[in-house]
């Protein structure tokens, strides 16, 4: 069972035990295959159409889970997934992670499935490692982009960029002011480009969403501006 305090989720939320050991697994799996890709062909293949080198895949230690350990991890079993890779630290702070799960699916609402993560778990922000020193410089443009893999690939275009997973993802459940993970950016005074999915332009829920997000960074003393992503997958 996944231990969660609704008061302080940032601080309490980690993996259940069986979690725990997935990830020891996975991280030994590492150990034992040393550094470079260790990831599925067709996984590769997502991350590269992604614009993603393999040096960046490699740095920010994405790989393949053996199948026996997608469940464990997950804390439930999702059956329409055949396999998945891992997405953790150093993107995202320890502890936290989701996977890429293959084949995408269609939930009972009808919405596409590409991501899956543990119940109860939240968000966090993604951060890549070779975009830290400039997303820590407030006279460099900060850009939040939706989606990992984005935030990966404007990274290695020498954006100040981090992540956030879904365009709800900049903030705590029940809460519109900005997600704790915020706290460590500097963004009073700074521009911050929103580079959000290409829906946008002709979902009202996810421009709803985007101006509250820009909304909220005008609170904290941001000059917010939307960039118009074309359409895409992820």
């Amino acid at each position: 069972m996944v231990t969660i305090n609704a008061t302080a989720p940032i601080a309490t939320w980690c993996p259940a035990v069986s979690q725990q050991n997935a990830l020891a697994s996975v991280a030994l799996i590492h150990q034992i295959v040393g550094p470079g890709l260790h990831l599925a062909d067709d996984h590769l293949g997502d991350l590269r159409r992604s614009g993603l080198t393999d040096e960046t895949i490699a740095a920010h230690r994405i790989v393949t889970v053996p199948p026996a350990l997608i469940a464990p991890l997950l804390g439930y079993d999702p059956k329409p997934v055949g396999s998945a890779y891992l997405i953790a630290s150093p993107g995202f702070p320890d502890g936290f992670y989701r996977l890429k799960v293959f084949p995408s699916y269609q939930d009972h609402r009808g919405a596409t499935v590409k991501y899956l993560q543990p119940p109860r778990s939240g968000v966090r922000l993604f951060r890549p490692v070779m975009s830290r020193d400039a997303v820590a410089d407030p006279s460099i443009p900060l850009w939040v982009i939706e989606g990992e893999k984005k935030a990966l690939a404007g990274a290695q275009l020498g954006l100040a960029a981090i992540g956030i997973l879904g365009v709800e993802g900049w903030h705590l459940a029940g809460h519109m002011t900005l997600h704790p993970d915020f706290d460590a950016i500097p963004l009073r005074g700074r521009r911050v480009e929103l580079a959000i999915d290409g829906d946008v332009h002709h979902n009202p829920n996810v421009r709803r969403a985007a101006a509250r997000l820009a909304h909220a960074l005008r609170m904290r003393g941001a000059q917010p501006r939307l960039v118009m992503l074309p359409d895409g997958g992820s």
